[in-house]
């Protein structure tokens, strides 16, 4: 990927802003998950990337992916609205 494109990528995420989220099921349209802390995806999961559940994102991981619902069972993170 070249500097120029993953540059614009960065810029674009949290351009519509986002929210600070724990344990449970968050619903609306995200395109991002910042791991806070060590965090597992639950079942209630609803989004584009397949067999999700049961993820675990590390602290500092950027998930990017299209999403309507999304399901923490365990850590912290900042979700990014998609529009």
């Amino acid at each position: 990927m070249s500097t120029s494109t993953q540059s614009s990528l960065l810029k674009q995420v949290g351009h519509y802003g986002g929210e600070r989220v724990g344990v449970g099921t968050h619903t609306g349209k995200f395109m991002a998950i910042h791991a806070l802390d060590d965090c597992t995806i639950g079942a209630g999961t609803v989004g584009s990337i397949s067999n999700f559940s049961g993820a675990d994102i590390a602290l500092g991981d950027v998930i990017v992916g299209e999403w309507s619902a999304i399901e923490l069972t365990a850590g912290d993170a900042i979700i990014y609205y998609a529009d």
